[in-house]
């Protein structure tokens, strides 16, 4: 496994290697080397797991782990593992460091720590998958054991954290 740590406002330290917001692109591709995949002003690295959008001038904008808990990517963010960690966890520690203001608009879906320019992500939360379950058993179709389980551990876990420059999520 890789070891990665996320630096809000900085960039990150990838393997001993500091990737920092504001890098050019030519930077980002002599760390890592040729991307696994390029859309438009995004480099893609890892199986689409890690991602770098580019501003107008080349520049990095925003790093984003798109690997979730079963990724083979698991940065780490101030001290914890961003995608081991329970989602409410990860989200009182990003609050504390925060010290401000929070993009809350989507419900628990994702949150936007609007001072340190860190974002979060998730597909589902724990509200959502009861609903689906309880769904499922009005349908006459009750979710076994097992589908319960994955649906549970992925809504209470981030799916997506990224970090972008200062005033990124503003």
């Amino acid at each position: 496994m890789e070891n990665i740590e996320i630096i809000p406002l900085v960039g990150i330290n990838f393997n001993d290697k500091i990737i920092a917001l504001s890098s050019s692109r030519e930077n980002v591709e002599s760390l890592l080397g040729a991307p696994y995949g390029i859309r438009e002003k995004s480099l893609y690295y890892f199986n689409n797991d890690l991602r770098f959008d580019f501003d107008e001038n080349g520049k990095v904008e925003f790093i984003e782990f798109l690997s979730g808990i079963d990724g083979k990517i698991q940065p780490k963010i101030y001290g914890v593992y961003a995608f081991q960690v329970e989602a409410d966890d990860l989200y009182n520690i990003l609050n504390k460091k925060n010290s401000g203001d929070i993009d809350d608009s989507e419900n628990g879906y994702s949150y936007g720590f609007l001072n340190v320019s860190v974002g979060v992500f998730r597909n589902a939360i724990p509200t959502g998958v009861v609903e689906m379950i309880e769904e499922a058993v009005e349908d006459g179709e009750p979710m076994n054991t097992n589908d319960i389980e994955y649906e549970m551990r992925k809504a209470n876990h981030w799916a997506t954290i990224g970090i972008g420059i200062e005033n990124y999520y503003r």
